[in-house]
C-alpha cells in the first residue's frame, strides 16, 4: 500500500477521540503553535509555555480553592507537548511502519480552549520517514524541548525523559490493529510490557486526588510496605 502524509493523518484522525490530524503548508492560524518556535524560544532563554502553564495553575486554584503547586501544571505542560511528536510517530509507526516527519519544523498544534491539551496536530511536511527515522526525530525533537525546558520548579531527567517513553507505550499500545507495534516498539527501544509509568503528573498534590494505579509512586510504595 502506497501512504501520504495525507493518507497517514486521516488514518491517525480516528485513532484517538481526543486528538484531531491533518495537513497543512504552514502553521494554519494565530491560535496555533509552532513547534519549532516554542524550542527556539526556550533554547534563547525564553519561557513560552508560561501562559500555558499559568491557565493550567488558575484552573486549578478555581477548583481546589488552593494555591496549587507548580510542579502539576509543569509536568503536566510537559507531557503535553511531547506527546504531540510521540503520540503521532507512535501510532503512524504501529500501524504502518511509517510516520510522518516528527521533527520541530514540521510540527504545529492547537490547545483545547479549555481543557489546554493539544486536541489537533498539524503535519507540515509531506515527507514520510521510517521507524528508525521516526524514532531518531522523536528523541532529538523531545530532547530538544526537555533539554530547555525551565518551568519555574525542578524536574528530574528521569521525569522528563521517562514522559516521552510512557506517551510513545501508550501510543503503540492504541491501535487496535497495530500489526508493526512490536517492531516499531523495538526502534523507539520501549517495552510494551511495562505496566507502571516511569514518570509522575503529581496530580496526588491536589486536595483529595489520589495517585493513579499505574503511577511509579504507587509502585515505590508497596515496594517500601513489604520491607520487613
Amino acid at each position: 500500500m502506497t501512504y501520504t502524509a495525507r493518507r497517514l493523518a486521516g488514518m491517525l484522525d480516528g485513532e484517538v477521540s481526543w486528538l484531531s490530524v491533518r495537513t497543512a503548508s504552514a502553521v494554519p492560524g494565530p491560535d496555533w503553535i509552532s513547534c519549532a518556535d516554542v524550542i527556539r524560544e526556550q533554547q534563547a532563554g525564553g519561557d513560552p509555555t508560561y501562559g500555558w502553564r499559568r491557565a493550567l495553575l488558575d484552573d486549578y486554584a478555581r477548583e481546589y480553592a488552593i494555591d496549587p503547586p507548580q510542579q502539576v501544571a509543569a509536568m503536566f505542560v510537559l507531557m503535553w507537548y511531547v506527546s504531540v511528536p510521540t503520540v503521532v510517530a507512535g501510532l503512524a509507526t504501529a500501524l504502518t511502519g511509517l510516520s510522518p516527519d516528527v521533527s520541530a519544523e514540521s510540527l504545529a498544534f492547537r490547545k483545547h480552549p479549555t481543557a489546554h491539551y493539544p486536541i489537533e496536530v498539524a503535519l507540515l511536511s509531506d515527507r514520510l520517514v521510517p521507524m528508525a527515522e521516526a524514532a531518531q526525530q522523536v528523541n532529538e525533537h523531545t530532547k530538544a524541548f526537555t533539554d530547555s525546558y525551565s518551568p519555574g520548579v525542578k524536574l528530574s531527567s528521569r521525569q522528563k525523559r521517562g514522559a516521552v517513553d510512557d506517551e510513545l507505550r501508550g501510543a503503540l499500545l492504541v491501535p487496535e490493529e497495530a500489526v508493526q507495534a512490536a517492531e516499531a516498539a523495538e526502534a523507539f527501544q520501549i517495552d510494551l510490557a511495562q505496566e507502571i509509568r516511569t514518570s509522575c503528573c503529581f496530580l496526588y498534590a491536589l486536595p483529595n486526588v489520589n495517585a493513579c494505579s499505574t503511577c511509579p509512586r504507587v509502585r515505590t510504595s508497596t515496594v517500601q510496605h513489604r520491607v520487613p
